[in-house]
């Protein structure tokens, strides 16, 4: 008898608890679409909550269909009214059995019961599973935040955590930079887009990751390499409008002992005519009278004044002739003169403690962290964002820092390159097109300014290796469409 009623026992318990799975499946499925197979599995996941979570979004409460709780370190909130409140729209792919997420035109797809969440075709590893709850998926809070690129502050207290979530406003993407959007996307693109058409802003977004299990977001700061060059010409065009130097003063008049210094001349380093080479010891602790005199044991590569030849060599000797004049350091000099007064509040001389989206550079088929990227003042020392790089853009079109007379000179072609002083030029039927791309250790970065119908593109990459000339191009001839 005792056999017969335990037999009967753990039937009964098993019909009861085969009831409460079938139910569970089918709240789930009512949430967020996730099928009975899956919810039945992930009903056995079950862990008690250690504290509880107070969440509001954008200063708003959310009455949650399953409250969220943070259990050994991580919080857990429901993907689907997270994600909806965060702006994102949410279905359930029946075929992939995925959760769907859509915001600013990325996908973001999730595997319920799975510890990985996918942007596009960038995976991010989230610190544990999600996990049915009574119906409702619960995902790891960061994570999703992260994914839908929200800022998330929390306070934890005795009782509680306290957090608040606000939904991404640094992402812009008109309708009609959508097709640009999926070309970036498409092309594999990693780091950060702006494009504007006179001043106002049509997209700006991050693509990819900012390192091992991060994404980039727009507001970031980053490395922006050779487009640095631009700002040295600048400064030196600067001193050539107040009558401090002149383009036909010689390298010798300010740094000695450099091959054939008296023959080459200020207009020569700017559009990279001296026949200096190009290359440099690139080592931290280096300092520029280091570099210069490491230029002063090279022999010239070709005749000053013959031929193109670019030259960081020539770059840094006005850096040095910038400093010498100005009686001032060259990141100063670009501060006070440049960045303080047009309000680039994110941008100066990056050191190892600057905090910037890391590069990346390609080995044998994975992208792998690069080392710090070290440059030399004038060549592509520099650090921005890409707002601060358009409010450079709109200060340059404003006449407020170089006179139209001035910069016409700049944007003048000096040699078959079409190099003018820091700045490409190419004639297009839609307008002059000023442009300079950059290289460095794990990133590729340009901008292109159309002088005549208003559109800049400014792409701040962290992959090596990008074609920015290219991608340049092709993005000024769709913000045409």
């Amino acid at each position: 008898m005792i056999r017969f009623s335990t037999s009967v026992h753990k039937i009964s318990m098993f019909n009861r608890t085969l009831s409460a799975i079938l139910v569970t499946s089918a709240l789930l499925s009512q949430s967020v679409g996730i099928s009975p197979v899956q919810a039945a599995s992930a009903a056995s996941v079950t862990s008690a909550a250690t504290k509880p979570a107070s969440i509001t979004v954008d200063s708003q409460s959310v009455t949650w269909e399953y409250a969220p709780f943070v259990e050994k370190g991580t919080t857990y909130a429901p993907l689907r009214q997270a994600a909806a409140a965060l702006g994102g729209q949410v279905k359930w792919n029946q075929a992939k059995q995925t959760v769907e997420i859509y915001d600013h035109g990325d996908t973001i797809t999730h595997r319920a019961g799975t510890n990985v969440i996918q942007i596009n075709e960038v995976r991010l590893m989230l610190p544990a599973p999600s996990k049915n709850m009574s119906g409702t998926l619960m995902i790891p809070l960061r994570s999703l935040s992260d994914a839908m690129k929200a800022g998330l502050q929390l306070t934890n207290t005795s009782s509680q955590m306290i957090i608040t979530l606000k939904s991404d406003s640094s992402t812009i993407m008109s309708s009609e930079s959508a097709a640009i959007d999926q070309y970036l996307k498409e092309a594999g693109y990693s780091g950060i887009a702006l494009i504007a058409s006179n001043g106002d802003i049509q997209l700006r977004k991050g693509y990819g990751l900012s390192d091992h299990n991060s994404l980039v977001r727009p507001d970031q700061k980053s490395r922006i390499a050779s487009i640095t060059k631009g700002f040295t010409a600048a400064a030196i065009m600067q001193q050539v409008q107040q009558g401090n130097i002149s383009l036909e003063d010689p390298v010798s008049k300010y740094v000695s002992g450099i091959d054939r210094g008296n023959e080459i001349t200020i207009h020569m380093l700017l559009s990279h005519t001296s026949g200096l080479p190009s290359n440099f010891t690139r080592a931290e602790g280096i300092t520029i009278e280091d570099t210069l005199a490491e230029i002063r044991t090279k022999k010239l590569m070709a005749e000053p004044g013959a031929e193109y030849r670019y030259s960081n060599n020539g770059y840094i000797l006005l850096a040095a002739i910038l400093e010498r004049v100005s009686g001032k350091e060259y990141g100063v000099y670009l501060h006070e003169q440049f960045f303080k007064p047009i309000g680039m509040k994110d941008t100066g001389t990056a050191t190892p403690s600057t905090k910037t989206i890391k590069g990346y550079t390609d080995q044998k088929g994975t992208w792998a962290e690069a080392s710090y990227y070290v440059s030399q003042s004038g060549t592509g020392t520099l650090y921005s964002t890409v707002d601060d790089l358009l409010k450079w853009d709109q200060a340059l079109r404003g006449n407020k820092v170089l006179s139209e007379e001035i910069q016409e000179t700049m944007y003048t072609p000096y040699s078959d390159r079409n190099y003018g002083y820091g700045w490409m030029v190419s004639e297009t039927e839609e307008g002059t097109v000023v442009f300079h791309n950059g290289s460095g250790t794990g990133y590729s970065t340009g901008i292109s300014r159309n002088l005549d119908n208003g559109i800049t593109v400014i792409l701040l990459g962290n992959h090596a290796g990008m074609d920015m000339t290219g991608m340049l191009n092709h993005i000024q001839e769709m913000a045409l469409k």
